[in-house]
């Protein structure tokens, strides 16, 4: 069990302080006790940063992360019976909290922690999100976010989350490294894959959903013109010149469709959705439509899941 605050005493000690000799303080005693004395400290940096941030932009919200060690340690007890094994206590008490005080980020992201406990990634990040929406610079929100979006396969936001707890977490913090080791491994195998850097993947990786929407809406033209700039940046992918295949065979054009087909099978001879769209569009008589039912791929996830990546 974690100590008592040193200062109020009251409350469980969560975040070690550099004034106090690395003495664990509440979140609460340390918002009162920041001072520049405090410079260098994570939590300091992450303040100061926040709000040079709302006066650069004023599209953020004027608020202040509120912090309410009663509040805290409600959290602290909630997911002690999560780490006991009573989850559904845990989480019983943490609805409660959700209902009463919604616009306190640490229970936002208690629940969070407790969704992705019980394998709800999916519920876990929309609380991590509403976590960060209160409080953007929480890092231990955004590497549970990241987590989330890895085991998802949502490799993209999965990338997103991690950049952002090495930009605002403290280096030496365990989060951190494993954050940083994590883009550094994804980053040389998206450049061994692709010879994109992350930052131009992830680029182009929006463009691709983009389109993909655009696809998935009938707006093939549209869809078409996004799927080749995608081309341009990444010559050898598959997913891009396949879906390209597939809205030319909506809109009739075979010679179009046949060679972007052969184009992503040329890349990737395994590469299925190509196989399978290009064997129907060939099986279809005169006249006949391309059925709605057909092989689509996101831009990633297939290769993630395949081990490509």
């Amino acid at each position: 069990m974690k100590a008592k605050c040193v200062i109020c005493l009251s409350v469980k000690g969560k975040r070690p302080c550099k004034i106090k000799k690395e003495a664990l303080v509440c979140p609460s005693c340390c918002a009162d006790t920041r001072s520049s004395d405090c410079s260098g400290c994570a939590h300091y940096a992450a303040a100061e940063r926040y709000g040079i941030e709302k006066m650069k932009n004023r599209q953020f919200r004027d608020f202040i992360a509120a912090v309410d060690p009663k509040i805290d340690c409600e959290v602290d007890k909630a997911l002690t019976f999560v780490e006991n094994g009573n989850i559904a206590k845990g989480e019983e008490l943490l609805g409660d909290l959700i209902h009463r005080h919604p616009g306190f980020y640490i229970v936002q992201y208690g629940m969070g922690t407790v969704q992705a406990i019980k394998g709800n990634h999916s519920g876990s990040i929309a609380y991590f999100d509403k976590c960060l929406e209160i409080f953007p610079y929480f890092t231990e929100a955004w590497f549970n976010k990241g987590v989330s979006h890895k085991i998802l396969l949502d490799i993209g936001d999965a990338i997103r989350s991690f950049k952002n707890v090495v930009a605002f977490g403290e280096s030496e913090d365990s989060f951190v490294k494993s954050a940083r080791d994590f883009l550094k491994s994804m980053g040389e195998s998206i450049y061994r894959d692709t010879g994109l850097s992350l930052d131009l993947y992830l680029q182009e990786m929006d463009r691709f959903d983009r389109a993909f929407l655009k696809m998935l809406n009938g707006e093939y033209e549209d869809a078409i013109s996004g799927f080749l700039k995608v081309c341009e940046s990444n010559k050898n992918h598959a997913q891009s010149y396949g879906n390209l295949g597939l809205c030319y065979s909506f809109l009739g054009k075979k010679q179009e469709a046949l060679s972007a087909y052969d184009k992503a099978l040329e890349i990737d001879p395994t590469y299925e959705p190509a196989i399978t769209n290009r064997a129907i569009f060939l099986s279809l008589k005169d006249g006949e439509k391309m059925p709605n039912a057909v092989n689509t791929v996101e831009f990633y996830k297939q290769r993630i899941e395949e081990g490509r990546i």
